[in-house]
């Protein structure tokens, strides 16, 4: 999402080794000491130490990877309650403007119905009056 960059993605050239590799591994003191047994393994507690210290870095980058992700969908919601607040305003409006066009043609609509009363009415009575003056002049 745009505003925000949260660029924690962890990119470490770090050399990956297996336990059997780390086993095969020379203390820095074996070469320069003179001795001639070159291949001397670590000692268990290096290999231990440099075990955890992987297996940290790992877990590391694992939580550096779900923290950008977290990051990443607190950003994606913002943006969607913004649309979706966006919309509900929008329809809002539309609705309170769809409203006042109906209010408005029923208001039309009634006072059309009360002249068409009211002249019937009158029509009513005229008719009435009508009538008596030709029953009137029927009679004579």
């Amino acid at each position: 999402m745009p505003g925000r960059s949260h660029s924690c993605a962890v990119k470490r050239s770090r050399l990956s080794l297996s336990l059997p590799q780390i086993r095969k591994m020379q203390t820095p003191g074996q070469k320069r000491g003179g001795r001639s047994n070159a291949s001397t393994p670590l000692s268990p507690t290096k290999i231990s130490r440099l075990q955890e210290k992987e297996d940290l870095q790992n877990l590391n980058d694992r939580l550096a990877v779900y923290i950008e992700k977290v990051r990443s969908l607190e950003t994606e919601n913002a943006g969607l309650r913004l649309r979706i607040s966006e919309s509900e305003e929008t329809t809002s409006r539309e609705v309170v403007n769809i409203k006042a066009m109906y209010e408005n043609e029923l208001a039309d609509a009634r006072k059309t119905l009360d002249n068409v009363a009211k002249e019937k009415a009158r029509m009513q009575l005229d008719l009435g009056k009508l009538r008596e003056e030709f029953n009137d002049l029927k009679n004579r």
